[in-house]
């Protein structure tokens, strides 16, 4: 059976820690293909203004050209209001039916389970990889996960990058470089459109 990465987030704007996440699941897990899911409304980020959603599409798109194993699925973008996991995973059940899923995620975002939608149905529908967070053990995530459906989730360490997407938002407001913290084709893009300015 194929194995299929899930990779959401509101990628705004996607860089080399998210890159370096999908490579490094693809490669340990032995993962066939990735699968990049721009949200369009987060349930944890209601009120944020993120960038348009096209444009996040365009910026995942540039980021992953080149990478045969790496695409972009849309179909939260395609969705009427906010975007839950659980529907997502059944949505690419269905579409994928000759796979098996692989979510892959972090271990705050496991450690706040609890608070998702359907829990239980998200843990059934996909193998869960949690890559540790800073400040985020394996044991304090494992405390919101019901014992049977610890062996949905696998905890993963990695040497990652610490970038984020609010820290390269935050030096294009003050005109300074984010050369290397993303691919060039990004910058350019973020340059053309003269995003978070």
């Amino acid at each position: 059976m194929r194995k299929l990465g899930v990779f959401g987030g509101t990628f705004d704007p996607i860089h080399y820690g998210h890159l370096r996440i999908a490579e490094e699941a693809r490669e340990r897990f032995g993962l066939d293909h990735i699968l990049f899911v721009p949200n369009k409304v987060s349930p944890f980020k209601i009120g944020d203004t993120s960038t348009p959603a096209t444009l996040r599409v365009e910026l995942v798109q540039e980021a992953i050209a080149g990478n045969p194993h790496f695409s972009v699925w849309t179909g939260e973008l395609e969705r009427e209001g906010t975007s839950y996991t659980v529907e997502t995973l059944r949505a690419l059940a269905q579409e994928f039916p000759d796979s098996a899923l692989y979510f892959l995620t972090g271990t705050d975002a496991v450690r706040d389970i609890g608070k998702w939608r359907e829990p239980e149905a998200c843990l059934t529908l996909a193998q869960f990889v949690a890559f540790y967070r800073p400040g985020v053990s394996e044991a304090e995530a494992r405390i919101g996960v019901p014992d049977e459906l610890e062996p949905q989730i696998i905890f993963a360490a990695m040497n990652g990058l610490d970038i984020s997407s609010t820290e390269i938002r935050q030096r294009v407001q003050a005109s300074r470089s984010i050369r290397y913290l993303v691919p060039e084709s990004v910058v350019a893009l973020i340059e053309k459109k003269r995003l978070y300015q």
